[in-house]
């Protein structure tokens, strides 16, 4: 009984501690985002949580003293709770000077994609949609749809094979930071069918009847529900390392959301290499894009809900699908073959690579995208 006692005291203080840790590690996300008596409140509890001053032991019995302590921490919780709520999110910036940096850099990223390449600006019940066009407009028209946290100018590495035959239209994804730009923060595509309506606007808009539609990481899941609703307006799907596929998973959660809350750089250079991979040239070209849109932004953004196993058997349309085997995003390549297979036409190219496939294999990737378009 004494070993059982002894035991239980002994989980009861870790988690004491572990708890305290938690506390103290929200307190420095509170002090990072200038709330600073909201971290002293929230330092305070830890405190008294670890500690309370012997003397009221020496006036109190230990019942009294133990009460002492629980209604201080309460008091300090509902302080906490009354004064220092989360104000309502008005931006997916956090500021003005981080939408300049992150733009500037967008910018700079241009230099590399054609010099004919226009700027289209689509009004839409959500807001403003930015559109890079280039190719021919005698060309037929294909869609390209960018990765999270990334841009439409990401696709610049896969635009050789499809220049020649396409006119390629690049979207910026509206809730994220890039030159779409959402009306309301807290209006925004919240599930697949809002979110094809939007991109069968967009398509409409551009006078696009029917086109190839390419999609990577959060532009496969919305590449995936634009041909589900809209088959008719899809010719074929290319799908890179799509969310969607497989779950997103409780570490890709935390790893952002650390990113987010403790705007460190060595953690936001820890994360970025986390998510697009170690390749170097990958690193090198979006490492700064990536790292200022975790260091600036929140979006607005639906989550990527894996389709079902009907809607996939639905959609008969031919579709390609790249994955990577260390991309730390998608997960087990194992698990992602197997509930791809049940789209009716599919072809999987499994390649080592992160999760930006199409950029760090690009030559590879190029080569079979145009066989699977010819």
């Amino acid at each position: 009984m004494k070993i059982m006692l002894k035991s239980l005291k002994i989980v009861l203080q870790s988690l004491k501690w572990i708890i305290i840790t938690g506390i103290v590690l929200f307190s420095i996300a509170t002090f990072m985002g200038k709330a600073y008596l909201q971290t002293l409140v929230i330092l305070l509890i830890a405190v008294s949580m670890a500690y309370w001053p012997a003397l009221f032991r020496s006036k109190w019995n230990k019942k009294v003293f133990s009460i002492s302590r629980v209604l201080f921490i309460l008091l300090l919780l509902i302080v906490n709770i009354l004064f220092f709520r989360s104000r309502q999110k008005t931006s997916i910036y956090l500021s003005e000077t981080h939408k300049k940096e992150l733009l500037n850099i967008y910018n700079q990223k241009m230099a590399d994609w054609p010099g004919n390449t226009e700027d289209i600006y689509i009004q839409t019940t959500y807001g403003t949609v930015h559109v890079l066009a280039c190719g021919s407009k005698k060309n037929p028209p294909l869609m390209m749809i960018h990765a999270a946290s990334m841009g439409a100018h990401s696709w610049v590495e896969n635009l050789d094979p499809l220049l020649e035959n396409y006119r390629i239209y690049s979207i910026d994804n509206i809730g994220e930071g890039n030159k779409s730009d959402l009306k309301n923060v807290l209006v925004f595509p919240e599930n697949g069918k809002e979110i094809a309506d939007l991109y069968a606007f967009i398509a409409n808009s551009l006078d696009i009847k029917r086109s190839p539609v390419f999609g990577a990481s959060n532009g496969g899941f919305i590449a995936m529900n634009y041909a589900f609703y809209y088959p008719e307006k899809v010719e074929s799907l290319a799908l890179f390392g799509p969310m969607g596929l497989t779950p997103l998973t409780g570490k890709s959660i935390f790893m952002l959301s650390v990113a987010s809350m403790y705007p460190f750089k060595f953690i936001r250079n820890y994360v970025t290499k986390w998510a697009i991979g170690n390749d170097e040239y990958c690193n090198r070209k979006y490492g700064d894009w990536f790292n200022s849109m975790m260091k600036g932004t929140i979006p607005s953004v639906a989550r990527p809900v894996p389709m079902t196993t009907a809607q996939k058997q639905k959609m008969d349309l031919p579709v390609l699908l790249f994955l990577g085997t260390k991309d730390a995003i998608v997960g087990d390549v194992t698990f992602a073959k197997q509930t791809a297979k049940e789209f009716p036409d599919i072809q999987i190219q499994v390649l080592e690579s992160g999760h930006l496939i199409a950029v760090e294999k690009a030559a590879q990737v190029n080569k079979i995208i145009k066989k699977f378009l010819e």
